[in-house]
């Protein structure tokens, strides 16, 4: 090939590549003018500064999105973490849209509203639509939404149920406190009421669903003792209980020092002592022995005659010394004294004896401490011992230690027949600081000293 030859050809491509120049700026030209573009079934949209839109992109009035080279998408899709769907358009679709034979409802951006929204005020399903008269589960609490779609809150009866949802409308679950009450729910925050085991220990709750508080509760017939928690005790002692192992507190058998009890059963024979005294006091009236008291002066006056005889001058006035005689007689006169002997007026001492003759209208103090002894020995409590006493006086009663308090007036003397009220206890009052007690050793009644391990409150003088 000559040099001719050779640069002919090459000077034949130059020419052709300056001839075809133009067209390529032309079609360049063209690609980015501002507006809509197509290659094939790819659309894409130049912006007026010249460069395809990317994102979401507003175009008269509508929505579209395109990916990161540019092209336009279409279907579902998520952005920003927000769900849009693009229709065979490429438009973001808005409000209710049916969509493979399902509803949805979008916003007026074009995004479909799921979840918390509204600044946390609503909440809207998985379709788009706002939550109304329906229960949410969300972030493991439970929420309700009303007509208009907001969250309830504070105390609400749905259903027949009552419920309790918090300032940011969540539901309480489990145990929890509300102006001062302590309540306790099930998982789906339904209030549980009577006996709950809540964690804790037992306890009661009541109807309206509030935990029980009082230190004591009758329960079905039954007194159980709960601590300052709420919580039911067991196997304890308490404020002059004993409670057992389920709970159930009974008053404390009186049990007095293991050194005393032999005398127990000796000294059932003091009640008698209570009368006796009055017998004692005509011994006191008969002071027969005073009168030969009186006499043993009269004998002292024959030693006065004695000196008369002595006097020399008895021979001169023999005529007169007879008045010495009649003292003579005087001696005789005081033998009689003994008559008094009759005074054993006393004879009739006997008759105190009778003085139990009152009985045909006993006191009632004393029939309640005659009716209380007599029940010496049998196996009760302390409340049924005084209700039995008082009940063979007409007084029917029947309660725990201190109600029987209001049966009398209280007294710093005591009589026999009072009642004796302890803490946890109750007694009847036999007098000389003894009291017959139920319930001791086993729930025996016995006669013991008016102090036991109780601690005493006072005397009931019964009206």
């Amino acid at each position: 090939m000559n040099f001719v030859e050779k640069h002919t050809k090459l000077l034949a491509v130059a020419l052709c590549l300056c001839a075809s120049g133009p067209i390529l700026s032309t079609v360049h030209a063209y690609e980015v003018q501002p507006g809509w573009h197509s290659d094939g079934e790819v659309s894409y949209y130049v912006l007026p500064n010249h460069q395809k839109a990317k994102g979401l992109t507003d175009i008269e009035n509508d929505t579209y999105y395109f990916n990161q080279s540019g092209e336009l998408q279409y279907g579902w899709q998520n952005v920003a973490n927000e769900t849009y769907y693009f229709d065979n358009n490429g438009k973001a679709v808005t409000g209710k849209t049916e969509i493979q034979g399902t509803t949805y409802n979008f916003q007026q951006t074009g995004s479909l509203a799921q979840g918390w929204a509204d600044e946390e005020e609503s909440y809207y399903d998985e379709k788009g639509f706002k939550t109304v008269n329906a229960w949410v589960n969300d972030g493991g609490y439970k929420y309700y939404f009303d007509e208009n779609g907001n969250p309830v809150k504070g105390w609400q009866n749905l259903n027949g149920n009552s419920y309790y949802f918090d300032e940011e409308g969540k539901a309480a679950v489990g145990e929890f406190t509300v102006d001062g009450n302590t309540y306790f729910t099930d998982d789906q925050g339904i209030f549980y009421t009577g006996w709950v085991d809540n964690g804790n220990g037992k306890a009661y709750y009541n109807a309206d669903g509030s935990k029980n508080m009082d230190a004591y509760k009758e329960i079905d017939g039954a007194l159980y003792a709960f601590d300052e928690n709420g919580n039911l005790l067991f196997n304890t002692e308490k404020d002059g209980y004993v409670i057992d192992g389920n709970g159930i507190a009974t008053v404390k058998p009186v049990e007095p020092p293991v050194a005393d009890e032999p005398v127990v059963d000796a000294p059932v024979v003091d009640q008698p002592v209570v009368d006796t005294p009055v017998v004692d006091e005509p011994v006191v009236d008969a002071p027969v022995v005073d009168a030969p008291v009186v006499d043993e002066p009269v004998v002292d006056a024959p030693v006065v005659d004695e000196p008369v005889v002595d006097e020399p001058v008895v021979d001169e006035p023999v005529v007169d010394e007879p008045v010495v005689d009649t003292p003579v007689e005087d001696v005789v006169t005081p033998e009689p004294a003994p008559a008094p002997e009759p005074t054993p007026e006393p004879a009739p001492a006997p008759e105190p004896t009778p003085e139990p003759a009152p009985a045909p209208t006993p006191s009632k103090g004393s029939i309640i401490a005659n009716a209380a002894i007599a029940q010496i020995g049998v196996n009760q409590d302390c409340t049924r011992l005084v209700s039995n006493a008082l009940a063979a006086a007409g007084i029917n009663f029947h309660g725990w230690p201190e109600q029987y308090a209001q049966l009398g007036s209280w007294t710093s003397a005591p009589e026999p027949g009072d009642i004796i009220i302890y803490s946890g206890h109750v007694a009847i009052y036999i007098g000389n600081g003894r009291a017959i007690h139920g319930g001791f050793n086993g729930y025996t009644t016995v006669e013991w000293s008016v102090e036991c391990t109780n601690a005493l409150i006072g005397y009931i003088r019964v009206a």
